[in-house]
């Protein structure tokens, strides 16, 4: 994995913008501590930092094809590389290196931006071709690889982190409005292609970008997603048959993840994900796990992990942290990524990848398999509810209308996009009418119309295949820029096995009843007067059908049939206790916060924070606060500096 930036000048014959290249590289060292490389030409400017993996004497980028002058900077990995240089090979191509980098170069030499549909990896890269004058960037089906653009009076500047986008003239420090309120609600610092930022855009999962000089303007093009298949058009293959195809897609995405020319490991949770994984990995050679956790109650899965090891017969590391240095890891991650951070899960998974930095360069990690196979009860099963709300059943409505009221407040759910408020978000939309500035609160119906725009994608599709395919594209893509940014904060590469795209395309084509049912028939009698909350506490409904059954015996039975744990921190605890001064103060002296949120509001939440929920709603204004101070703040120019080797760009025939 890499850390890449480039420039585009709408005029060939305009000066590259080498200082704010070379500073763009330098605020990536940790993404890519290995090398470094610049490549200048025609108005075009790219940048590279190396994390090696394949093929560590080739590969070094800018990579530029001779024949056709066509550059290429590239952050990612080609799974099926191997397959193609065959392929390519056949073709008439030569190569001079064992990368997958020189592969996806011919692969573009080949079949322009066709390429796209033949890859099998996680990846975000820039090529420039001098042939047609354009710029073409492309990031991978699911997101693992972020990729943030701007568009400037002089062209167009990219790079993998905002940090380093930042460094180009013509980033300003405006904020998005409407972006900051759907950071309240889901703690996802990007709204479709917007950013928290109103000059800086991410190019979204499954897009490819092009600039033409000729055109002096973008044009992006989404060539992959989730799909779409109507309630009536879906097909139900024998049970038998959708486990073995299952099994099949997860073992081939697991052993093709394994290539590197580095040591492998991998993050073991205690939950299904990570122990499917590593106990595919383990029986291909010498694999190595670990885990964090905290002391506190509930926030370790120690005895499950040992459980998982133990029966992957792997040594698995453990690691106990504690709030202490919970403040700087913070200021750290925020100012590597240029953003604030999504959940608190990001600090203990940036402790975990320095752990495992000290052993391994590459680890697995089971982020995307609750968003494919079904793996979230209460948000996804939660369409049992809305489904009931417009259907009351006239035997027992008394006691429905009860079980909704305990969670919603309500016992109606109008639509969907009300209904996904109520039960995913952070910081719900009365929280943020009676919070925020009027001024401010009053763009949240344009966040409410961003949801409605997407349900109204999904018409057709049940309630509950509704609920996932949004998770899919709000929650997968916050969960991988984090584990990402987190990751490459300590130079490992997190790969994603659960997000091979052939598993999605496979799965959401599937009935609902494939991803998670009622356990029983008891259980479906008990849960006609429960909410979804009370049916996920009782385990009334089984999750990731598939995916358990397809690894019942590679998983042990107490982690198999236990229900979903998430990541356990206990932020709201400290957030009321050891870190409430720290809190209070970074909110009063902010002004972003102040423009923002109404000051009495605002003391009254301090004052409350042991409160649990309001824990919940001071985590994002915490945040805020701490991106305003060390990132948007003028003098906010610190860069880490570590010495690397210099590789220039490598000149391929």
């Amino acid at each position: 994995m890499c850390g890449i930036a480039g420039f585009f000048s709408w005029d060939s014959a305009a000066p590259v913008p080498s200082r704010a290249l070379r500073r763009a590289g330098k605020r990536m060292v940790l993404r890519g501590p290995d090398a470094d490389g610049f490549y200048e030409q025609n108005g075009v400017g790219f940048t590279h930092r190396r994390l090696t993996v394949i093929d560590l004497a080739g590969g070094w980028q800018p990579m530029v094809d001779r024949t056709s002058g066509v550059c290429l900077t590239y952050n990612g990995e080609i799974y099926n590389f191997k397959a193609l240089r065959t392929e390519l090979t056949a073709l008439g191509h030569i190569f001079e290196t064992q990368c997958d980098t020189e592969v996806l170069l011919h692969a573009y030499l080949q079949w322009g931006r066709a390429c796209l549909d033949r890859f099998v990896g996680i990846f975000s890269f820039g090529i420039y071709d001098p042939r047609e004058e354009l710029l073409f960037l492309a990031r991978d089906r699911m997101g693992a690889k972020p990729l943030y653009y701007a568009l400037t009076d002089d062209g167009v500047a990219f790079a993998s982190t905002v940090a380093a986008l930042r460094s180009f003239d013509g980033v300003g420090r405006a904020v998005d409005s409407e972006a900051l309120l759907h950071y309240f609600s889901s703690i996802r610092t990007t709204m479709g292609s917007r950013t928290l930022l109103r000059d800086v855009q991410t190019l979204e999962p499954g897009t490819a970008l092009v600039a033409r000089r000729s055109h002096r303007a973008v044009e992006c093009v989404r060539y992959w997603e989730f799909p779409i298949v109507p309630e009536s058009e879906k097909q139900a293959p024998p049970l038998a048959e959708a486990v073995e195809t299952v099994r099949a897609l997860v073992e081939d995405a697991v052993t093709g993840q394994l290539v590197s020319d580095v040591p492998l490991g991998g993050f073991l949770s205690g939950g299904i994900d990570s122990s499917v994984i590593a106990s595919l990995a383990a029986k291909h050679g010498e694999y190595g796990a670990y885990n964090v956790g905290y002391g506190e109650h509930g926030c370790n899965e120690w005895p499950f992990v040992r459980l998982a090891a133990q029966f992957a017969e792997i040594q698995c590391r453990e690691i106990q942290l504690s709030s202490d240095g919970f403040v700087d890891a913070w200021t750290f991650l925020m100012k590597e990524k240029g953003l604030p951070l999504s959940t608190p899960n990001e600090i203990p998974i940036l402790h975990l990848a320095r752990a495992l930095r000290q052993d391994y360069t590459v680890a697995l990690s089971g982020e995307g398999a609750d968003e494919v196979f079904g793996g979230y009860v209460t948000p996804y099963f939660s369409a049992y509810d809305f489904d009931r709300a417009r259907r009351m059943p006239p035997d027992a409505p008394g006691a429905l209308e009860r079980a909704l009221l305990r969670l919603y407040g309500q016992d109606c759910l109008p639509g969907h996009v009300e209904h996904h408020f109520l039960l995913n978000s952070w910081m719900d939309p009365r929280t943020q009418q009676v919070l925020l500035q009027p001024d401010l609160a009053e763009h949240l119906p344009a966040v409410w119309d961003f949801y409605q725009g997407l349900f109204d994608r999904f018409e057709g599709c049940s309630t509950l295949d509704k609920h996932m395919h949004l998770h899919a594209r709000i929650n997968l893509e916050g969960l991988l820029n984090r584990v990402d940014s987190s990751t490459m904060s300590a130079s490992v590469e997190a790969r994603v096995p659960f997000t091979d795209h052939r598993l999605a395309d496979y799965m959401y084509r599937l009935p609902d009843e494939y991803r998670m049912a009622w356990r029983d028939e008891t259980a479906r009698q008990q849960g006609r007067i429960m909410n979804v909350a009370e049916i996920d506490q009782r385990n009334l409904v089984e999750s990731k059908l598939l995916l358990r059954r397809a690894f019942s015996a590679v998983v042990p039975p107490e982690i198999m049939n236990r229900r979903k744990v998430s990541f356990p921190v206990p932020f709201r605890e400290w957030l009321g206790g050891s870190l409430r001064d720290f809190a209070a103060d970074t909110l009063s002296s902010s002004e972003l916060v102040a423009e923002v949120v109404q000051r009495p509001v605002l003391i009254e939440l301090i004052d409350g924070a042991d409160d649990p929920a309001y824990a919940m709603q001071l985590w994002p204004l915490v945040n805020l606060a701490l991106w305003d101070e060390h990132c948007l703040r003028p003098d906010c120019s610190e860069v880490c500096g570590i010495e690397t080797a210099s590789s220039g760009m490598s000149y391929l025939n």
